[in-house]
């Protein structure tokens, strides 16, 4: 079944960009993931506001004049069958109405990850595991020790937010948050409510996974987990504001006593962070501008169709999510 998703639009062209000074205007269009593969292309019959995807390319740049001065975006550029062309954010930023400074085009097609199209996070005031104690995501700093699943410590190198205003959600629903309401996922997890960004993953533990994918452990976005009871992305969030957290490697932690990812530093999940943000990555971590590879993630992650397999399984047989006990710390 196809999955369909909002976002924010440019139109025009980096590869062959309007000239210097053109007035670029916001618009909001429905994308279909025809065959849910989580991934937009040129074939398969994906589409922007009902419209077939003929070609796209992920990497262009866009810089503007905004408030007198330049910024740049970074995002992916689809070619549509009706000849024209649109342009979004993969770096976390919220589009508006600008005038055109420069822009830049790369030359090879890619498939887009819809997982491209909002960034993975916690909401603040979300409770993290330390060897201290739950303490709010906010409060967190580099340097300070975290707990990972298993209870083992380890040092946060890097927490980052990102603040966004109650017409931003209004504007771009995509960028509210999924709420996972308290024993949501089982054995009584999250203890409270968890509200975490769209693409951020949970960990799920169950018979289920083991005869799926041979593995004890995989991890599914929030989005794919709303098919299932106290799972649904909330409407009634008026202001969101998000943070990264960021160790030497993807981890699995434990927020709300639930088992979720820490920031995962694929290729493609740098590019759904900001441009400060990813600068201050690539200081922490100076390989990674370079990496021809994406590390390995901390659990696997499935495919989208066997990720949606999996939790029509668990809807259907009405199992839960973390069927094994998960330490609380």
């Amino acid at each position: 079944m196809p999955t369909s998703y909002t976002d924010q639009f440019w139109t025009l062209d980096p590869f062959a960009p309007p000239g210097t000074g053109t007035l670029l205007t916001v618009s909001v269009y429905e994308i279909i993931d025809q065959n849910d593969d989580d991934f937009l292309t040129g074939s398969g019959g994906d589409s922007i506001n009902g419209i077939d995807i003929t070609q796209t390319y992920l990497g262009d740049t866009v810089t503007v004049i905004i408030g007198g001065a330049p910024t740049t975006i970074t995002g992916a550029t689809f070619y549509l069958a009706n000849g024209t062309q649109v342009f979004t954010p993969t770096d976390g930023s919220i589009l508006q109405d600008a005038i055109i400074s420069t822009a830049t085009g790369v030359p090879s097609q890619t498939p887009i990850p819809v997982a491209d199209l909002a960034p993975p996070c916690f909401m603040r005031d979300t409770m993290i595991a330390t060897p201290d104690g739950e303490r709010r995501v906010q409060e967190l700093r580099a340097g300070d020790t975290v707990l990972d699943s298993d209870g083992a410590p380890m040092v946060l190198r890097s927490a980052m937010s990102r603040r966004i205003s109650a017409d931003e959600l209004r504007a771009y629903p995509k960028l509210r948050p999924v709420r996972i309401c308290a024993g949501a996922l089982g054995n009584g997890l999250p203890n409270r409510d968890l509200l975490v960004s769209r693409q951020h993953r949970m960990l799920v533990s169950s018979k289920i996974v083991e005869r799926m994918f041979a593995a004890t452990e995989v991890l599914i976005p929030a989005i794919k987990l709303t098919a299932l009871p106290g799972i649904f992305v909330d409407d009634s969030v008026e202001t969101v504001e998000y943070f990264h957290l960021l160790f030497d490697r993807h981890e699995v932690i434990l927020a709300e006593s639930a088992p979720t990812e820490s920031l995962y530093l694929g290729r493609q999940a740098l590019k759904s962070v900001s441009a400060e943000a990813r600068q201050e990555i690539y200081a922490i971590f100076p390989d990674l501008k370079h990496a021809k590879s994406d590390p390995v993630p901390a659990r696997p992650i499935p495919s989208g169709k066997r990720q949606k397999k999996l939790v029509e399984r668990h809807a259907a047989n009405q199992k839960p999510l973390l069927q094994t006990e998960i330490a609380t710390h």
